[in-house]
Order: C-alpha cells, then sequence, then structure tokens
C-alpha cells in the first residue's frame, strides 16, 4: 500500500518535474572481452571496466539529484501531510465510534513519503543490475548475469548441504563457463514456516552464495561433504543420519576447524587436498563469509557460503559509481571460483579408481 500511494506522489512529482530523471537517451560503451581475467593485472582490467562505470555515474548523478530533491520537498510536503493524518488519526482515537479499527493514518503517511523520497534510490540499484552487471559479466569472460536467475534446486539438493525449506529465492545469478566446467552461482536465501499460532514466524536456513561447478566429462566416485566444525555430538549425529562416515584426514590443523564425511575415504583425501583447502579460504574470504560447506557428488561440486551482505549491490547512492572497490571484488571472487576449477581439473577418476584398485587389500 506504500507504494500505490507513492505511486501517487510519483505522478505529481513528474508532472512538476517532468523528465527530470529519466534514464533514456544514455548510450552504454561497446565491450570488449579480455582473455582469462586472471592474466590481466587490476590496473588493466579497470581500463576495460572504465566505460561501464562511467556509464553508471552518468545514471547516479541523475538519480542522485532526484533523490536531493524528493528530500527537499519531503520536509514542508510532511508537515502539511502529518498534520491532516494527525489530525483524522485524534478524531478517530478520541471520538467514538463503532468499529474499532481505523487510524494510523500518520504511520502509513510516514512510510508511503519515506517509500517515495528512496524510490531513486532502489531506480539507481535496478538500473545497474538491468543496464550495467550484464554489460560488466562480459569481462569476467564467457560470463553471463540475470538478475532474477536460479540454480534448480533439483541439482542442489543431493549435494546433502541444503536445509529443510518451503522458500527458495534467487538473485544476482550468473553463468559461465571454463575449462569444459559449467560455473553457475547467485545470492540466496531459503526460509521455512515454523512454530503454530501466534509463535508462527519465518525463519531463515540459509542466506549467502551458492556456487555450482558442473564437470562435463568427469563423475566422482563417491559422495563427499566439508562442513564447518560443530563438535563431536553433531559429528555422532551425522554419521548415524547419513550413509556418509568421518573422513580421515590428514592436516590436523585443518580438522580443527572443518568436518569432512564421505562414503569414499581415498577420494575425500584426494579432493580435499592442501590446494583446494587454500582455494575455499581465499573464496569465503573474499566473500566476508560466516559459515563455509561444500560437497562433491556425481558430476557436481557446490559451495555454500553464508554471509548476511548483499555482494552485487552499487555503493550508496552518494558515492561514486567510478569507485572500483564492488567491481575488483567481484573480479577476486570469480578469480577463486576459476582457481578451483583449475584444481577440479586436476581430478582424474580413473587414475584414482586404478590407485584404489591396486592398494586394496
Amino acid at each position: 500500500m506504500f507504494s500505490q500511494f507513492g505511486m501517487f506522489l510519483d505522478k505529481i512529482y513528474y508532472k512538476a518535474f517532468p523528465k527530470k530523471d529519466d534514464l533514456r537517451g544514455i548510450q552504454l560503451p561497446q565491450i570488449v572481452i579480455p582473455p582469462d581475467l586472471r592474466e590481466q593485472d587490476e590496473q588493466r582490467f579497470l581500463e576495460h571496466a572504465k566505460p561501464m562505470l562511467e556509464s553508471l555515474e552518468t545514471i547516479r548523478q541523475i538519480k542522485f539529484r532526484a533523490y536531493a530533491l524528493r528530500k527537499k520537498i519531503a520536509i514542508p510536503a510532511s508537515a502539511v501531510l502529518f498534520s491532516a493524518t494527525g489530525f483524522l488519526d485524534y478524531l478517530l482515537f478520541w471520538i467514538p465510534h463503532e468499529s474499532e479499527g481505523g487510524g494510523g493514518f500518520t504511520l502509513f503517511a510516514a512510510g508511503a513519503l519515506y517509500w517515495w523520497v528512496t524510490q531513486p534510490k532502489r531506480e539507481y540499484a535496478i538500473a545497474y543490475k538491468k543496464k550495467i552487471l550484464p554489460h560488466l559479466a562480459r569481462l569476467f569472460g564467457d560470463f553471463q548475469y540475470r538478475v532474477d536467475g536460479k540454480i534448480a534446486m533439483q541439482i542442489m539438493k543431493p549435494s546433502g548441504l541444503i536445509p529443510s525449506h518451503d522458500r527458495y529465492v534467487s538473485e544476482d545469478f550468473f553463468e559461465g563457463r571454463y575449462k569444459n566446467i559449467d560455473i553457475r552461482f547467485s545470492e540466496i536465501k531459503l526460509t521455512k514456516r515454523e512454530g503454530s499460532g501466534k509463535n508462527r514466524s519465518t525463519v531463515t536456513k540459509f542466506k549467502g552464495l551458492a556456487v555450482l561447478l558442473a564437470l562435463e566429462n568427469k563423475k566422482f566416485l563417491g559422495h563427499t561433504v566439508l562442513e564447518r566444525n560443530a563438535g563431536k555430538f553433531t559429528q555422532w549425529l551425522k554419521e548415524k543420519g547419513s550413509a556418509l562416515k568421518r573422513a580421515n584426514m590428514v592436516d590436523p590443523e585443518f580438522e580443527k576447524i572443518f568436518d569432512a564425511y564421505t562414503n569414499d575415504q581415498v577420494e575425500a583425501r584426494y579432493l580435499i587436498d592442501p590446494l583446494m583447502i587454500e582455494n575455499l579460504k581465499a573464496l569465503y574470504e573474499e566473500y566476508d563469509g560466516q559459515s563455509l560447506s561444500a560437497a562433491w557428488y556425481d558430476s557436481q561440486m557446490l559451495i555454500l557460503i553464508a554471509s548476511k551482505h548483499n555482494h552485487f549491490e552499487p555503493a550508496d547512492i552518494k558515492t561514486p559509481a567510478t569507485n572500483t572497490q564492488a567491481v575488483l571484488g567481484m573480479k577476486r571472487e570469480i578469480g577463486q571460483i576459476l582457481s578451483i576449477i583449475d584444481t577440479l581439473d586436476l581430478y582424474d577418476p580413473q587414475a584414482l579408481a586404478l590407485e584404489k584398485s591396486q592398494t586394496a587389500p
């Protein structure tokens, strides 16, 4: 309802200030796709990104001017609006009437006015995702971006990492290909309605980054899961509740941080080697994660990094879009994903099967 009243305010605003923040006519530059992004130093990479960031800065300036103007208009408008709604709330509170409902006009008006004032900020974020990110994604190689795309849940569920949920929301979906491995990643949120009656509420089961790597011509021999260390009782429950057993890893320091479960001990040690761990830790730190889990199953590797932050958003509308931190952060994140793929590329299931047959009693 806030948005409906806000749109009414929009109509009045655009009659008074026609085309004040119109984005039509902004031309986006042609993108020159560089080679493997990791071969580009940051300075050279930014040279490719600069035309897009400059276009985004033009959009930001237009929307920032509209935002600043609306803030100025809102001050006298709120005095008039809140006086009227405050009087209505007073009448409904003190004058006896049959219905117990009603009132709250001032609160409603405040919400609608806030929605209207901040609308240019939301439009800036939408323009960034629809006009800029699809082009920036091409700078990272063979990548495409869709704001509302998602990884199919039926592909992720067999991993054993997906918590029970009844709603799956995804945004900022990237898709690409590297070394015959399909890459898909996006920010996802899994929620579930729990409790009953007045105590029923929506609980967030997972929020963060999901990365799915699909190998084209290779298949894992077993199923291996890597999770943050959760204590001995949880480890016992995990082993009792599944066909996976605790993996015997060779690094005691690593085992203090992570638990690994598998139905193929040899393959687990082969997959979770020091190089893989370093790559996962680097991605985890780059994404500012709170927890990390990974699974190798069928021909897929799934990585989940829990995080409260939204990483594929533009900076605040007050910050110049030519600030390079966001795009360099994306470069580093995708570079870490490609490094994980480099490690997976070394995986040879036939050689591993031969090694297991030779060492079998």
